[in-house]
């Protein structure tokens, strides 16, 4: 099995080219990065920034590079012996006149070769068979009473226009039009409409599309003709000056154009999460899985690609079956990851084919062992108090993934509550003796109520523990909501207890519903923790995080400890990832933010006396202006106090590093806050934004930045502080990432400070330049750990740190990813502010070892986290362990018998990576 030892994340798109990734290459070398990690490079939506909104996934994205500049590169990094580790898209692509394969199905429907392709419901009751297209800015009448919709002639066809956007027409169609003008087609013509007529009794796919590009070829020539083209500008005319002509144009076509807020409530194809842009694959469909990665597979033969990540796998249908297909496609050499999110202990189904998960679940680990699990209770206090509220945050959990559910994914749970009904698997009886809607409610509950992001059982009956797991969802329904009782025992008869071995048709049925609900518990789950309750439950918004959750507060050296030998044990080649593409807040933002939590007394503190500074730059907003109230009357300041706190973390982890380059500060966090406040849903959404309440709160923002106001004297004191401490934890999370477990993933830029916010800030242009002549100067004066301190602000520790662990990853590969990990027992006065931990195989050995809650450390002693006195503390050896060691950060060396003590190893900086050796 391939081992890629380290991976860097490049982002992709038309600002940063195949061209531009060429120059860096001799950076990635010397760094040390042994995996280029890319984003997605098959043609996306012009101008996609990010790649996951693909158009056609057997083309390179033209605006990236080309086919041949990929096999030039692949041979450059095989000089390298670096390899390509790619980001595919399964689940979903654009909906978007660009995607051919849709514009061929919104021209012909289900008759289209590409019919079958996109998961859409074409016998839904609320849609006779037509497929919504939910771009229009307002209903359908008012566009065509305000002439923004139109008929043009446009490569080859006729095709509806809405401002710069084109929709297909069917070629039915072309009969109205063409007949539309007042004066008789000629000859010619209607000869040609009459074998358009003739089209209406074929039902094979191919022989259609045969026959309907022959004809529209046709008349593409005959157009150039002057008698021709007069023609058919005149009926163009006639028709677009005909409000009801064009409305019975539209009428025609197997799609409905309509207004984008109607799938809050009703909607016939499988969007990604809500965003009607992204229409669903079936993917689960052989000939569309082979049509899909037919590129795909010829990148691995040819040896280009050495693996693939594979995103949104929740979205799947079935994930199981999608993963062994692809194992078979790509070999057993080839490296797979998935994107998965992962929680409350959740792993990964050990079934699964493939290496591990992209890094979400090593961040969570990390980031709550660096926070301090004692100051929960302070900080959920406080956080009750700042609000006026109990807020108890499982509650508000459900209420974020109802609301989303209720108001925005309606048209999911209906079409969920119709599938029921047309597999027939109840009794017209037994559903006649329900409640009215009580078993599409029922349904609802069971979406909200699933406590991960989705299961995976692809048989009936589903195995027992997957089985109890979804007893236990219905038992807490039953519990918190007894009127739907009845519901719920007609659903778990349905799939846990009539599900048996024989009963073909109805395990059949049954698996259908279940795991066409499963596809929707993920989006459910995301959209209200992550796009929502992220931005609401601010308590501590280091855990409102990607693969976190604002419901933990920290994990216990023995809990760490324990989940570094199962990932060694199941997952030893998963990602160890610390920033994503998809991260709230870059990896030393979080690091910031843990220190609070280890000085929560002086931060409460702190915010209080913010507080009262800051109060006279709120100002008042009439609430009636808000999407959270129907009180007209009152007004509330801007921000509520929730916000307000909101504002105040994100200022002490994302502000730059002291005496740096601001990077724009000011109007990066008004970009930030628009989209916090619009993702809480609470003043202002995107649907329906609340310019009053979010420019008020952008206004408090940048007063707090007046570097003449009390506030600032406060903060600066305070956040540098912060900033040093922060330093260390940056530090300790790349000496984890780098030794424990999995393998290190860095995330473009961050080998220096990431202090970003979420998209687009995250995805800032990278300055690599700059940093290839740091790396360069590093290495030629080699500067010690004490004068890299002196200068931390400017990031070159950190990358010195990178590189020097990413070189002992080279130089001993099956170690980190085969080698056991052995927790180490700490004994002495400061044994709980240590954490200790072995690499090793039956020849190496290494120690690494790192501080704990150094913040308090360095405030009860009052001195710098670079000159602690670790007193009587040590490190404790097993027997085996050979006795000699050297410090891999350092120059220092010893000799060991039984322990080495913590002051030996923590010199320059408080971390250390040992090499221990027999001679």
């Amino acid at each position: 099995m391939r081992n890629p030892i380290s991976t860097y994340r490049i982002q992709f798109h038309k600002d940063f080219t195949f061209t531009d990734f060429e120059r860096i290459i001799p950076y990635l070398d010397k760094l040390g990065i042994k995996t280029i990690y890319a984003s997605p490079i098959f043609e996306a939506v012009p101008g996609s920034v990010h790649g996951y909104d693909g158009v056609n996934p057997q083309r390179i994205n033209p605006e990236i590079g080309t086919d041949e500049q990929l096999r030039y590169i692949h041979q450059l990094l095989a000089q390298r012996s670096i390899d390509w580790l790619q980001d595919i898209v399964p689940n979903h692509m654009a909906f978007h006149p660009a995607n051919g394969w849709l514009m061929d199905v919104l021209e012909k429907g289900p008759l289209s070769i590409y019919g079958t392709f996109f998961d859409i419901d074409w016998t839904s009751p609320h849609h006779h068979g037509r497929l919504m297209v939910p771009f229009l800015g307002e209903p359908l009448d008012e566009v065509l009473q305000k002439g923004e919709l139109t008929v043009a002639y446009q490569n080859q066809r006729f095709v509806l226009t809405y401002f710069d956007t084109a929709y297909p027409i069917h070629l039915r169609s072309y009969v109205t039009i063409l007949q539309s003008a007042d004066q008789y087609p000629s000859e010619q013509l209607q000869v040609w409409l009459a074998q358009v007529s003739e089209l209406e009794g074929i039902t094979d796919p191919t022989t259609y599309a045969l026959h309907s590009t022959a004809l529209q070829v046709k008349l593409d020539e005959w157009s150039r003709q002057p008698a021709t083209k007069s023609y058919l500008t005149n009926c163009l005319n006639t028709v677009n000056k005909n409000s009801g002509q064009l409305k019975r144009i539209t009428d025609e076509q197997v799609y409905r154009l309509c207004f984008y807020g109607e799938t809050d409530s009703r909607i016939n194809y499988r969007r990604f999460f809500t965003v009607n842009s992204l229409i669903c694959l079936n993917i689960q469909h052989q000939n569309v899985f082979d049509h899909v990665h037919h590129y795909t597979k010829n990148l691995l033969e040819t040896g280009v690609f050495q693996g693939l990540r594979v995103d949104h796998i929740d979205g799947l249908y079935d994930p199981s079956q999608y993963l062994e297909r692809l194992r078979r496609l790509a070999g057993d050499d080839a490296y797979l990851i998935v994107e998965k999110i992962l929680k409350d202990d959740e792993d990964l189904p050990a079934n699964w084919p493939i290496q591990g998960a992209t890094g979400y679940g090593f961040l969570s680990i990390v980031n709550n062992l660096l926070t301090r699990t004692s100051s929960q209770q302070s900080f959920t206090r406080f956080y009750q108090e700042l609000v006026g509220e109990r807020k108890v945050v499982r509650k508000e959990l459900y209420d974020k993934k109802a609301y989303i559910l209720f108001q925005h994914m309606g048209g999911e749970l209906d079409n969920l509550f119709h599938l029921f009904s047309e597999l027939q698997l109840a009794s017209e009886e037994q559903l006649a003796a329900l409640p009215d809607n009580t078993l599409k409610e029922a349904i609802g509950e069971f979406l909200i109520q699933c406590p991960v992001y989705r299961y995976y059982g692809n048989r009936m009956p589903l195995d027992s523990s997957e089985a109890d797991a979804v007893r236990r969802i219905f038992d807490r329904i039953r519990t918190s909501k007894s009127r739907l009782t009845p519901a719920i025992d007609l659903l778990e008869n349905v799939l846990l207890t009539r599900p048996k071995a024989g009963d073909i048709a109805h395990n059949d049925h049954a698996l259908r519903f279940y795991q066409r609900c499963m596809q929707f518990t993920g989006p459910l789950m995301a959209k209200g923790v992550e796009d929502t309750l992220m931005y609401t439950y601010t308590r501590f918004i280091g855990h409102d995080e990607v693969g976190d959750s604002p419901l933990y507060f920290g994990l216990t050296v023995d809990e760490f400890h324990q989940k570094m030998i199962d990932r060694q044990a199941k997952w030893p080649l998963a990602l160890n990832a610390t920033s994503t593409h998809d991260t709230k807040r870059g990896e030393d933002v979080r690091s910031r933010l843990n220190v609070l939590t280890d000085l929560a007394d002086e931060w409460i503190d702190e915010v209080r006396i913010w507080q009262k500074l800051n109060r006279p730059l709120k100002s008042s907003i009439p609430i009636s202006e808000s999407v959270s109230s129907e009180e007209e009357s009152t007004f509330i300041d801007s921000p509520d106090p929730n916000d307000e706190y909101f504002i105040y973390q994100t200022l002490v982890g994302a502000y730059p590093m002291p005496d740096q380059d601001g990077e724009d500060f000011p109007n990066r966090l008004d970009e930030y806050l628009e989209k916090a406040l619009r993702e809480a849903k609470r003043y202002s959404s995107h649907d329906t934004p609340n310019a009053a309440y979010e420019d008020a709160t952008k206004s408090f923002a940048h007063e707090l930045l007046d570097t003449n106001r009390p506030f600032w004297k406060r903060f600066d004191a305070f956040y540098r502080q912060i900033a040093d401490l922060g330093i260390i934890n940056s530090l300790i999370q790349v000496v984890l990432k780098c030794t424990c477990p999995g393998l290190p993933d860095v995330y473009q830029g961050c080998e220096g400070w990431d202090l970003s916010m979420v998209d687009p800030d995250n995805r800032r242009p990278v300055d690599f330049e700059q940093r290839y002549q740091a790396l360069d100067a590093l290495l030629e004066h080699d500067p010690d750990w004490q004068e890299l301190w002196q200068s931390r602000y400017n990031g070159q520790i950190k990358l010195r740190l990178v590189y020097t662990l990413l070189q002992e990853r080279q130089q001993n590969p099956s170690l980190f990813a085969e080698g056991q990990y052995a927790p180490l027992m700490i004994e002495g006065r400061y044994k709980e502010q240590v954490l200790a931990f072995a690499r090793h195989d039956t020849q190496h050995w290494y120690v690494v070892a790192i501080p704990l809650g150094i913040a308090r450390l360095c405030r009860d002693q009052q001195t710098a986290p670079t000159t602690i006195d670790w007193g009587d503390t040590y490190i404790l050896l097993p027997d085996e362990a050979p006795k000699r060691w050297k410090h891999r950060l350092t120059k220092a060396s010893g000799t060991v018998e039984t322990k080495i003590r913590v002051t030996d190893v923590f010199t320059d900086l408080p971390l250390c990576v040992l090499a221990l050796t027999s001679v």
